[in-house]
């Protein structure tokens, strides 16, 4: 703990110079809050993934040769008959070209039958020729029709990847840029779009990456009525607890402080405010009133035991400042630590999480006493202990003192080890992105998730796919037909041992298929030919009709890298965990002397990196956790068992969270990774304003049990009630649309709850039947000095 000099100096100083410090204080307020018009509340596709991972950085330095990642998928389906009519194709390509104009589409990245890259083969006696689909514009007759759907069945690479096979619905993909999109606009023309193209036979689903950027930021005006909400609601209990205007305002403006220094602080760095992250910054301010209401709690307390203002606040500060400060840094450095991650969107979190701590040592540590010495001393309620809720209240706190004595204790000893492994066990079982993006997010019948299931449905296979760059060690590597028989192989051998692979494309498909149309489409001509010069031909045939930006699509300008993409029906995680060890066992059993095959690009080499990073991060956050509360609470109580004893609470929460969100269906991934690793130290506070108030109970009556049942029944009270404060601060939540939303609320109550009785319940406990030498020891030691001191009869005499 902290040197008792210490503490009184720093009270004698904040009183002391009063007004020179709420001056500070507002100053710092004021520019802080002039910050506040630049903070921004975005999502940056680029910031939500690591950049040094090695797919990343692979797909970096090939980004030339495949498209964004942040794609938009269009569906066009029809109720009654196919899509091959006039109205139909006709709307495809006015939502072709539409989707060009939105705010933030690459247009050298759409796709659809009736763009331009798409082209028929066809041989004539002028030679191979090589036109779009709708070369003569949108269909007009059902002659236009039926000549673009004998395209669409005999060129490769069309039917189930820009058209399903039942022939009633059409595929469109658009790249957006992967920075500096505004969301709002781009929902704005989105929905527009699915509006305008709605009819009787027609239905248009929207998946993809940016719509799901869209749909999140469409909740705004939600986060704003439930945080109205759970205001409203908190000063509602905090009347019913302290029963004065001062038990109200006060935890408020220490809420209300913190979140403007923090919000300002974001604006100064430039920080963005993540949407799926207001639900762990409404608990931070929550906690800025836990800690506001364990002070007024202890000096309304010692008020009504000494009478005299300057005195309660003096003796109150004394006894909460050392568990106070020690449980803002353990809260505070736990929330850093998530800046181990490579994820620039969870740095940010990290750093603007724990200044948002930090500045609870200010509005409530600092500025408490000030403002309690210039306002008027509390009243004495003169109903308090008759009401039904004060006598719940003493009934609770009652139960927990019979479970601190006796053979309780050993109960509560087996029944937590009992929870621990059966977390232990559960918590193996989770997985880290189990579920894909949208399935985490949305519930199941969110129109997002219906958009993407039905693309899965009508067996489209070209919504996730895994590309890998075969790397040639000289320029004109593929311009040899061993390179490509290499690149065809492995193309072959993914293809045929993948469950969930629909198909696969790499330059070979194109050489191959332009050779059979030069011996005038004979099957049996669709070969690599063995000349280098030949194949050289074919691929400059290529560029001349399909443009540069197509034969990049394939190899590179010096022909010394290729890419082989293979598409899959869905991108969950057991699905990409599955192609990538397959392309790696395959790698490693199959050597090649003149080039090396790199993994991966594509939407699977992001999830796989997304994926890799979370589940290192959370390992090593975890790990810098529990040695930073180990660290700090040993320091606090200079005591080994004293340190255990806080922190096995926050050692039994984590795994049985774990198993938690396995048996809820909870995905484990990037978003809901800070909401688990904060949850773990967000609680331990409740545990060192137990334990911190039994050793200074014990210094008054010298009995455990006794001090004990005094710090249950004094800041016990108020550790329940601040529970109830910090449930209801995410309780609104639980009925949030977002399925995410509410799921962090409901694992952010059940932490909660679990830091709750593990302080009230485990910690005096342990203690009680223990009797740690830490708990006792001053006590001891000054009795001993005091002995010493004492004369002794015969030098009295």
């Amino acid at each position: 703990m902290l040197p008792r000099r210490w503490m009184e100096a720093y009270i004698r100083f904040l009183l002391h110079y009063r007004w020179p410090v709420l001056a500070l204080a507002l100053a710092v307020t004021l520019f802080l809050a002039s910050q506040l018009a630049h903070t921004t509340i975005q999502m940056d596709f680029l910031d939500l993934y690591p950049p040094s991972h090695p797919y990343l950085q692979l797909s970096k330095k090939h980004a030339r040769m495949f498209g964004s990642s942040n794609v938009l998928i269009v569906v066009v389906e029809v109720k009654d008959g196919d899509i091959f009519t006039v109205e139909t194709l006709n709307k495809i390509d006015r939502l072709t070209t539409a989707l060009m104009a939105v705010p933030g589409v690459n247009p050298w990245q759409v796709l659809s039958i009736s763009h331009p890259k798409v082209r028929n083969i066809q041989v004539t006696g002028a030679g191979i020729d090589l036109r779009p689909l709708f070369a003569f514009g949108p269909p007009k007759t059902a002659t236009d029709v039926a000549r673009i759907k004998k395209a669409v069945y005999t060129n490769d690479g069309i039917l189930d990847f820009l058209v399903s096979r039942d022939n009633k619905a059409a595929l469109i993909t658009a790249g957006f840029w992967e920075s500096g999109l505004n969301f709002a606009r781009i929902s704005e023309r989105l929905f527009q779009l699915q509006a305008q193209e709605t009819d009787a036979n027609h239905r248009l689903y929207l998946t993809g990456f940016p719509v799901l950027f869209c749909w999140i930021f469409s909740y705004q005006p939600w986060i704003f009525v439930i945080t109205g909400l759970t205001v409203l609601a908190i000063a509602a209990l905090l009347w019913f607890y302290f029963r004065t205007l001062p038990g109200v305002l006060l935890p408020l403006f220490s809420g209300g402080l913190s979140t403007v220094w923090a919000l300002g602080f974001a604006g100064f760095l430039g920080f963005t405010i993540d949407l799926l992250m207001i639900v762990v910054f409404l608990l931070i301010t929550a906690r800025a009133l836990s800690h506001s209401v364990q002070s007024m709690e202890r000096y309304q307390e010692e008020y009504f035991r000494l009478g005299d203002k300057d005195l309660a606040i003096r003796q109150s500060y004394l006894s909460l400042f050392s568990p106070a400060l020690v449980a803002i840094a353990s809260d505070g450095l736990a929330i850093l630590s998530l800046a181990v991650a490579h994820i620039a969107a969870m740095r940010q979190l990290a750093i603007l999480s724990s200044f948002w701590i930090f500045t609870i040592s200010v509005s409530v540590v600092t500025l408490h006493p000030i403002l309690l010495s210039l306002l008027l001393p509390p009243r004495r309620d003169a109903k308090v202990g008759r009401r039904l809720s004060s006598k719940i209240a003493l009934g609770i706190n009652r139960a927990l003192v019979k479970l601190s004595r006796g053979s309780m204790r050993f109960v509560t000893a087996t029944s937590f080890a009992l929870i621990l492994l059966i977390g232990l066990y559960y918590s193996r079982q989770l997985k880290i992105g189990d579920i894909s993006v949208g399935k985490a997010l949305f519930y199941a019948n969110h129109p997002y998730n219906v958009a993407y299931d039905r693309v899965i449905e009508k067996g489209f296979v070209g919504i996730a796919q895994l590309t890998i760059i075969a790397e040639g060690h000289a320029p004109g590597t593929f311009r040899q037909i061993e390179a490509l028989n290499t690149l065809e192989r492995f193309q072959r051998y993914l293809e045929h041992n993948s469950p969930l692979a629909g198909g696969s494309f790499s330059g070979v498909d194109v050489i191959r298929q332009l050779y059979q149309m030069f011996e005038e489409g004979v099957p049996k001509w669709a070969m690599l030919p063995s000349e280098p010069r030949h194949i050289g031909n074919l691929l400059g045939f290529f560029l001349q009709t399909a443009g540069a930006p197509g034969l990049e699509r394939l190899v590179d300008k010096d022909l010394q890298n290729a890419t082989l993409t293979v598409y899959f029906r869905d991108d969950r995680r057991a699905t990409v965990v599955a192609a990538i060890r397959l392309a790696k066992e395959y790698i490693e059993a199959n050597p090649v002397d003149n080039l090396d095959f790199r993994l991966a690009c594509g939407v699977f080499g992001m999830l796989a990196a997304v994926n890799d990073e979370v589940e290192w991060s959370y390992q090593v956050n975890l790990y810098l956790v529990l040695a930073t509360v180990f660290v700090l609470s040993f320091l606090t109580y200079r005591s080994l068992a004293g340190a255990l004893i806080v922190m096995i609470p926050s050692i039994v929460a984590q795994p049985l969270t774990e198993a938690i969100m396995y048996w809820t269906g909870i995905d484990m991934n990037l978003n809901s990774l800070p909401v688990a690793a904060i949850g773990i130290g967000i609680g331990i506070d409740y545990g060192y304003y137990v334990l911190s108030r039994i050793t200074e109970e014990y210094e008054h009556c010298l009995d455990i049990d006794l001090a004990i049942a005094k710090a249950l029944m004094t800041t016990g009270r108020a550790i329940l009630f601040t529970g109830a404060t910090l449930t209801t601060s995410v309780i609104f939540w639980l009925f949030f649309p977002m399925k995410f939303q509410a799921e962090m609320a409901f694992l952010l109550t059940v932490i909660l709850f679990l830091h709750v009785v593990g302080a009230l319940v485990f910690i005096p406990s342990m203690v009680s039947l223990f009797q740690p030498r830490f708990a006792t020891a001053r006590t001891i030691a000054a009795l001993a000095d005091t002995s010493r001191e004492r004369p002794s009869p015969i030098n009295m005499k």
